[in-house]
């Protein structure tokens, strides 16, 4: 199968799914291969088995994703909103809760 580095870069589970079912994904720069994407073969001749972050550090290391497409996204503490007697819509409780701007 070919995979595009721009399509390799939007889905790289992708790619990394159909290597793990065995397939040889064909990497393409302007519809030429310029690398492939196999699983790795240990010493002895066995298929060595990935996690997912080490597949992601492989490919973050090959240069082919982004290092800020791997870290976690970082989100702050959830908000309570709490009913009162003041009904408010959410857009004006989500403006109060940002603070000024």
């Amino acid at each position: 199968m070919q995979v595009s580095i721009r399509e390799l870069k939007a889905n790289p589970s992708h790619a990394i799914a159909l290597m793990l079912r065995g397939e040889r994904v064909e990497i393409t720069s302007h519809r030429k291969v310029v690398a492939e994407l196999v699983r790795p073969v240990k010493g002895n001749g066995e298929i060595e088995k990935l996690s997912d972050d080490q597949a992601m550090a492989n490919l973050v290391s090959a240069g082919l994703v982004a290092q800020e497409a791997v870290l976690p996204l970082k989100l702050g503490k959830p908000l309570r909103f709490e009913t009162g007697s003041d009904p408010q819509s959410m857009s004006d409780l989500v403006i109060a809760a940002r603070g000024p701007r």
